[in-house]
């Protein structure tokens, strides 16, 4: 079993605390140059200073962020955690003046230091950026005061964990075979797909969403808590909506979205056509957004973490040889920690720190779904990998929005390799349902998150109450018109708003899972169908950390995110797949 070695950091709390003790005199030291960046010396020093702090932090949040997510309920480490969190918020309003002192020192004195010296050389894109942003850059004062209430923007998360996961308890139940199970975050999915009846799927569906609808309206004000900070910070900085600050600092104009939103929003037909194949092939008489759990085959193979790994290092055996050595790197042992346990976070993660191998959270369940998990996140360390490796710190930390071209590159040829080995109609009906069902969750079901956020955002806009019969509105609505399924007849389904943590977590996030998808689907392509320089380009985008805007590393590896028709691809791709799906059903 595949385990996390955190000794790398640290080797036990005692160390960690011992370095802890150390950072406040390196936020004192920074906090020191506060008017005098003005004279290149001290430019140099403050950022020579900056990169030690940052390191120090990088090892301290690694040690404890990773421990804490291996049990939540741990309060001791959770504790620590959030001490963590606290010292960064004491960082961060220490050193608010930085970005105003240099702005208020003009564009061309700053690109003269960093021109004229090799390590400040390494932060030109930094500063071209935050010239660029100065618009949005508020005085010293008013970004100390700001940077104050800084303690509260991880209040959201916390009360969203503490909800969800620690102070929940799972539920048990009984099955129409007498059998009593344990319902959980981490299996309730698995279940779905195994249990024998009907009647069976909805106790473990409304066991899973129990705590979502008993607690919706804590679930609901947390929410309104994350609504009201964007709207703060978008007011405050003068930006035009929540939605415009959160692209606007990578450069990402908002028609990206809007093309996103639009094309997804326009092109159902293929959902409610794949929905009604399943209702018929599984002899469905109603059909709930549950059974999309179901398995049109049989297929019972298991697929543990051993087997998951090797399955996917032969999916890429034949491309680029630095490519395939990272790929393994990203998945060597004490690097992942695959399987559920009990108070572990849910979900799976890639997470990387500059100068350290990045590591992976899974709950692994041996089934097929969970092989793509693990190639999807080794694509995320592999590119932290290869950053790290081509990119100095300041330049090293990749967008979101790029970041997930490297995960579902991975899934796509995952996909081509299984569908090439498929003998039986049974394993090509299993894979063909994964690959349309992967479209249909990392595209469709993650626009329709990214639409319902853009939608409650604007009942804040409009100063319109935030309640959970408002958000389960806007939930309910999408669903008929993505899906034509009423989830008001499922018990709890309407809450699913408050079933997605990264609404909570990282706002305006999820559509960065469809927009990268349409760009991973185009370079994948170009790569298969051995397009001239496809693949160097792949790894230029790869490399390149976060040394340009986002939209223009995807460009330059390919996809083009400006025009519709790279999401109109993904919709016919998807089209094609249901096509032959239904063709290998129909056979006999």
């Amino acid at each position: 079993m595949s385990k996390w070695d955190l000794s790398i950091f640290y080797p036990n709390l005692e160390a960690w605390d011992e370095d802890l003790k150390k950072l406040p005199e390196h936020i004192e030291k920074l906090a020191s140059f506060q008017g005098k960046l003005g004279e290149l010396e001290n430019f140099r020093k403050f950022f020579k200073a900056e990169e030690e702090a940052t390191k120090l932090l990088y090892r301290l949040y690694a040690y404890i962020h990773l421990n804490s997510d291996l049990n939540l309920k741990d309060t001791v480490k959770s504790a620590k955690n959030q001490q963590m969190l606290l010292m960064l918020s004491e960082l961060n309003q220490k050193t608010s003046f930085t970005q105003p002192e240099i702005i208020s020192l003009g564009q061309e004195k700053i690109m003269e230091f960093v021109e004229s010296d090799d390590f400040l050389g390494t932060y030109k894109f930094q500063m071209e950026k935050l010239f660029m942003q100065q618009k949005h850059v508020l005085s010293s004062d008013q970004e100390r005061i700001i940077a104050n209430f800084g303690p509260t923007k991880s209040v959201p998360a916390s009360l969203y964990q503490a909800l969800a996961i620690v102070d929940a308890e799972d539920e048990k139940v009984t099955l129409s075979d007498g059998k009593e199970i344990t319902v959980t975050q981490s299996n309730y999915r698995s279940l779905l797909a195994e249990v024998p009846t009907a009647d069976d799927r909805r106790l473990v569906f409304e066991a899973a969403f129990k705590r979502y609808k008993e607690n919706k309206a804590a679930f609901a004000s947390t929410y309104n808590l994350v609504l009201q900070q964007q709207a703060a910070n978008y007011k405050s900085r003068n930006y035009a909506s929540a939605l415009d600050a959160a692209l606007f600092q990578n450069n990402i104009p908002t028609s990206v979205f809007h093309n996103l939103k639009d094309v997804a929003y326009e092109n159902t037909a293929p959902i409610r056509r794949y929905i009604a194949i399943r209702k018929k092939h599984l002899g469905l008489d109603k059909y709930h957004t549950y059974d999309r759990f179901m398995k049109l085959a049989k297929d019972d193979t298991k697929y543990p973490f051993e087997d998951a790994r090797k399955m996917f290092f032969e999916s890429i055996k034949d491309m680029n040889p630095e490519f395939v050595k990272n790929q393994k790197s990203a998945v060597e042992d004490g690097f992942v920690d695959a399987y559920p346990q009990d108070g572990k976070r849910t979900g799976a993660y890639s997470s990387g720190f500059y100068g350290y191998h990045p590591f992976i959270l899974l709950n692994h369940d041996d089934t097929l779904d969970s092989v793509f998990t693990l190639a999807h996140e080794a694509g995320h360390s592999a590119h932290t990998i290869f950053s790290n490796e081509n990119q100095p710190m300041p330049t090293s930390d990749y967008t979101i929005f790029v970041a997930e071209i490297a995960s579902t590159f991975n899934e796509h040829a995952l996909l081509d390799f299984l569908l090439q080995k498929a003998e039986s109609k049974a394993q090509k009906v299993d894979l063909l349902e994964s690959a349309i069902d992967g479209i249909m969750a990392t595209f469709y079901r993650q626009t329709l998150f990214a639409t319902f956020e853009y939608e409650a955002n604007q009942l804040v806009e409009k100063g319109m109450p935030i309640t959970d019969e408002a958000l389960s509105k806007i939930m309910v609505d999408l669903y008929k018109h993505y899906y034509d399924l009423d989830i008001t007849e499922e018990n709890g389904k309407q809450y699913v708003w408050a079933y997605i943590p990264h609404l909570f977590y990282y706002p305006f996030y999820v559509y960065q899972y469809a927009t990268s998808y349409s760009a991973s689907l185009k370079i994948y392509a170009d790569v298969k169908n051995k397009k001239p320089n496809a693949m160097e380009n792949y790894l230029g985008l790869l490399k390149s950390g976060g040394s340009d805007y986002p939209v223009n590393q995807a460009a330059k590896a390919g996809a083009d995110l400006t025009n519709k028709e790279t999401f109109n691809a993904v919709i016919d791709r998807f089209t094609s797949l249901v096509d032959e799906l239904e063709k290998v059903l129909e056979e006999k």
